[in-house]
């Protein structure tokens, strides 16, 4: 049965390939859930906090299949300009500028969106995301750069270069802020080492007292998203967004999750029944 149930995993995860049913990030969801975000914000939040969230928001919608989403975070990305976020941080700054960049390049206004890019690498040259994106301009082969996978790649140097930046002085929020962003890119990656790195940076922050309710409920569906990829660990995947429900039961990025995970238990089972179940067939008929 030991065989069975690798051939079924191996069936299993080729047919998800085949029919993209576990091809995350599913932007709809985090749009809901950054929403939400928002609105359950006090007024007493910190700004900070916030343009964080705001931020997260803006960067799903940018990235988004649907036109009227990736308008609508142009939107809210533009609104900074005219100082309604208040006042932005550098990294903050950067972030935005570069997510103008992506929105109105997904939109087709070229020039609007390399002059965003340039403003973004006046103020973070070394921004190795914006760096990809301005080398589609003026390219021939433009759909051959910075497909998903260097798009994570890309992340993960600029998230390293920020915590080192930031050093072992910074607040916890942001040490935090910057963990999930790193292991989120990591385990998005979908590269066994960069999974296996993205669980390993969660581990001890998870252990620990004192993180938010929303730092928890990333770091744990970013947790059960790596077991999930790296080695179809369903177990420790489920246990993880068991507690993830118990804290944020709204989470629709963890019920997605959840109800991938779950298709694909019983998905794999039934393989593995008719691959063994063939085996006890052809075996002595072979013989």
């Amino acid at each position: 049965m030991d065989l069975g149930r690798r051939l079924g995993r191996l069936a299993g995860s080729v047919v998800a390939v085949l029919t993209r049913e576990d091809q995350f990030p599913y932007h709809d969801v985090m749009i809901h859930d950054y929403k939400d975000d928002l609105k359950n914000y006090l007024e007493e939040t910190p700004r900070d906090v916030i343009n964080d969230c705001i931020l997260k928001l803006s960067r799903a919608l940018v990235h988004s299949k649907d036109t009227k989403d990736v308008m609508e975070g142009i939107q809210k990305l533009e609104d900074s300009l005219r100082g309604e976020w208040g006042v932005l941080s550098p990294l903050q700054k950067r972030e935005m500028l570069y997510l103008l960049a992506v929105g109105y390049y997904r939109d087709g206004d070229y020039a609007t969106s390399l002059s965003y890019l340039d403003q973004c690498l006046e103020i973070a040259p070394q921004f190795n995301q914006a760096l990809t994106l301005k080398k589609k301009f003026g390219s021939v082969l433009w759909f051959l750069i910075g497909g998903d996978h260097q798009y994570y790649l890309d992340m993960i140097l600029d998230c390293e270069r920020d915590i080192a930046e930031a050093g072992d002085d910074a607040p916890d929020e942001v040490k935090n802020e910057n963990i999930i962003k790193l292991s989120w890119a990591l385990v998005h990656t979908r590269q066994p080492e960069d999974v296996q790195q993205g669980i390993a940076l969660l581990e001890a922050p998870l252990r620990k007292d004192g993180l938010n309710p929303l730092q928890l409920r990333d770091m744990l569906y970013v947790h059960a998203l790596g077991h999930y990829y790296i080695s179809r660990d369903f177990n420790m995947c489920g246990k993880d967004l068991c507690r993830l429900m118990e804290i944020a039961p709204d989470c629709w990025q963890g019920w997605r999750l959840y109800n991938t995970v779950f298709y694909r238990v019983d998905f794999d089972r039934v393989l593995e029944g008719i691959i063994f179940y063939a085996a006890t067939v052809i075996v002595p008929v072979i013989d």
